[in-house]
């Protein structure tokens, strides 16, 4: 019965017996390889809102793309498999805020123009590639999404951002979280900034199938520090035993293990970070009593379904207990404005206080508050006011 396992001779197995060996170390060995995956995490270049003219835009559009296509060729150059960009790649976040009704002759054709130059870019190298914009579609519903760019260049599939704060409730949400299956990437999943705060989004990629989840945002993964927003990052990665690869512009750009291991961080704007993982492993779990190479046999069959139907509840009991405060409506107003003028109007009231032009000072934040409430500008108003007047 003995055989050669280093050049995996059969002849004096039985059959059955030889062929499920070699099954067995075909998936072994697949399972082995490794892929480089990467998170670009580019410097601020935002569009000003000021510009009202289409083609000054869009040719701020095309600058950014000329940095963009650098940061493709460094990842290259580093040999990585896929790379993702932040939400808001294209940098036109502050310009929808003030142009609303005239995003339908910008958004198609900034997006078109960022999926076609960048995909080329990707493709030269065979590379994949996650971007993240704002859509548009007739007759002006807009949609946050991200797009997921195969080794030829063109679009594997999107996804359209599913969970949303109030300010972006003009919105249209996403109806799923669709899994987009890869010869060796593995299983992948895409969610989009605010979407990480809630466990349901990765738990249902996850359960989807997903085997790494980008991440293009501007934010954390929970409402507080940045210690918290590291935590919630680690734990939605070991909770779900999934890879994470988190892309944001200027900070906070991380890849984390299934096991919510960070593997690698960023370092500072333009920075591009990246980690050698095979997709299928590191997933080894469990506890004194039963282990797991994929813990994920386990986690997934121990669920009790059955007790959660609360999740899924349009107006569980606890809404009762907190009324809301604002409605979207104003939610939005408030957001696009803080966005716009009202981050204008607030440098304005502080270069007042420190030209020693108290009273004024003082009217100038007293306005901010009533204008931009339960905003950063009311808050920040409010830590001024007290300097200003020695009151608590």
């Amino acid at each position: 019965m003995a055989f050669n396992y280093d050049n995996m001779t059969f002849s004096k197995l039985p059959l059955a017996f030889a062929l499920i060996f070699a099954a067995l170390s075909s998936a072994v060995a697949s399972h082995g390889k490794t892929v480089r995956i990467a998170a670009a995490q580019p410097r601020s270049r935002l569009i000003d809102y000021h510009l009202t003219n289409y083609v000054e835009v869009l040719e701020h559009v095309d600058r950014s793309l000329d940095d963009f296509e650098q940061l493709i060729h460094k990842a290259a150059a580093a040999n990585c498999d896929v790379l993702t960009f932040p939400e808001d790649t294209l940098g036109l976040g502050k310009w929808e805020a003030a142009h609303k009704t005239e995003l339908q002759q910008v958004l198609p054709r900034a997006v078109q123009h960022m999926i076609n130059r960048l995909g080329k870019t990707a493709a030269s190298h065979r590379m994949y590639l996650i971007l993240c914009n704002d859509t548009v579609q007739p007759p002006g519903t807009i949609h946050n999404t991200s797009f997921f760019l195969g080794r030829d260049g063109q679009e594997i599939g999107r996804y359209h951002k599913v969970n949303m704060p109030i300010h972006e409730l003009d919105r249209e949400r996403g109806a799923g979280f669709p899994v987009f299956k890869t010869p060796d990437l593995g299983s992948v999943g895409m969610l989009i900034c605010y979407d990480m705060v809630f466990p349901e989004a990765p738990r249902c990629l996850a359960l989807g199938g997903a085997d790494i989840i980008f991440h293009p945002t501007l934010g954390g993964a929970a409402i507080g520090d940045d210690d918290i927003n590291r935590a919630a990052f680690r734990t939605r990665a070991v909770e779900n035993f999934v890879y994470i690869v988190v892309s944001q512009r200027g900070n906070g750009s991380m890849i984390i293990s299934p096991q919510g291991k960070i593997l690698a961080e960023g370092k500072g704007p333009d920075d591009i970070i990246f980690a050698d993982i095979d997709p299928f492993g590191g997933r080894e779990g469990g506890d004194a009593m039963n282990q797991q190479h994929d813990m994920r046999a386990r986690l997934f069959r121990e669920r009790s379904p059955e007790a959660f139907a609360i999740l899924t509840s349009t107006n569980p009991p606890i809404l009762s207990r907190v009324p809301e405060r604002m409605s979207v409506a104003e939610a939005t107003r408030i957001s696009s404005e803080v966005l716009t003028k009202g981050e204008e109007e607030f440098k304005a009231a502080a270069d007042l206080a420190k030209l020693g032009k108290t009273n004024e000072a003082i009217a100038a934040f007293t306005r901010l508050r009533k204008l931009y409430r339960d905003s950063w500008i009311d808050r920040v108003s409010a830590e001024r006011l007290t300097q200003l007047t020695g009151q608590n």
